[in-house]
């Protein structure tokens, strides 16, 4: 798809609804106003009623505005993806290629400022506004995870599947939902509260796959039609999983157990119990926002203290074993009774 070069001011105002919860996005030339659309169709963001003008917005984006300037901050750091954030003791400034995303520490929008009109289907532009939308949906008390989402169908139980890209989380995901269990997500999903419970909602609706995932999945190739030629090792494919699986997809789910996967280069897998400290200490690594973005650090660590208080957590070396959806399925619902 080629780049939306014409950026003309035109102010637009959006309510959706995400996890139970209403999202005001404002936006504020027709650039910025198409890449809302057209990326917020791909993630479970519906649109609700118009909301009165006097509200104020909970995202704003511009691509005709020039970024704020950064703060001399000695202690910045990398994100994840590539960019580098910033603070001035009052509101945190992602960078990333130049586009800035600002996230203040009191109550006014998270604003996404574009360094021109990025082509829609940018990695680039994709990590800015997903940076923006999980700094917008904190304020909502939405917290986002990088973690595929099943459901045990033996039990019942909310099974989170937990750790960065090249862990193989979308992989174990895949085997899950082709031995039958119940799906939400592959990758990332929005964690929230509900009388004491965690409760996890997927965010994305496709499922992203690298070229080793697609060639060691009989049941993909043999369902989808993706093409992996001349793209690079590290590359996704997305494809919708509703039309490939037969397992039923879910919108929530209380969860019960959480496996914190990394792929190692032997035949078998192993899963070694954690305890909650250690599962809260690994929750907290994979979400630094929750001491990072301090307007909403207190409810985060929260939420996350539930998390690893209620569910039963698990340090998963993925073998090679788990390339079988039925002795993937094995391997976790094993632990899932514990």
């Amino acid at each position: 798809m080629p780049a939306i070069c014409d950026v003309h001011t035109s102010i637009r105002r959006k309510g959706y609804l995400v996890a139970d919860q209403s999202l005001l996005v404002e936006t504020r030339d027709d650039w910025s106003a198409g890449v809302v659309d057209q990326l917020f169709a791909g993630w479970y963001l519906t649109e609700s009623a118009p909301v009165p003008t006097k509200v104020v917005p909970d995202l704003v984006i511009t691509g005709s505005s020039v970024p704020p300037n950064l703060p001399d901050d000695p202690n910045h750091f990398e994100i994840a993806g590539g960019g580098t954030c910033y603070n001035d003791g009052h509101a945190s400034y992602i960078d990333i290629g130049g586009s800035v995303v600002a996230i203040d520490g009191g109550n006014s929008p998270v604003e996404v400022s574009a360094s021109g009109p990025l082509e829609v289907t940018s990695p680039e532009l994709t990590r800015i506004v997903t940076y923006a939308l999980a700094a917008a949906l904190r304020r909502h008390s939405l917290f986002e995870l990088h973690s595929g989402a099943v459901i045990d169908p033996a039990t019942g139980d909310g099974v989170l599947i937990i750790g960065p890209s090249g862990s193989g989380k979308s992989t174990l995901t895949v085997q899950l939902a082709e031995a039958g269990w119940p799906f939400l997500t592959d990758d990332v999903l929005l964690l929230s509260r509900q009388r004491g419970d965690v409760v996890a909602w997927p965010l994305r609706r496709c499922f992203a796959i690298t070229s080793e995932t697609f060639a060691a999945s009989n049941f993909l190739r043999t369902r989808t039609s993706l093409d992996y030629t001349n793209a690079q090792p590290e590359h996704k494919k997305q494809f919708v999983p509703h039309t490939v699986f037969a397992s039923e997809f879910k919108e929530s789910c209380l969860v019960r157990r959480l496996f914190f996967s990394e792929i190692c280069d032997e035949e078998q897998s192993t899963v070694q119990r954690l305890s909650a400290g250690d599962a809260m200490a690994r929750l907290i690594r994979m979400n630094p926002w929750s001491c990072y973005d301090r307007a909403t650090a207190a409810d985060h660590l929260s939420v996350l203290s539930a998390l690893a208080k209620r569910s039963a957590a698990f340090a998963l070396r993925a073998g090679r074993d788990l390339l079988d959806a039925t002795v993937a399925a094995s391997v976790i619902g094993r632990w899932t009774t514990v």
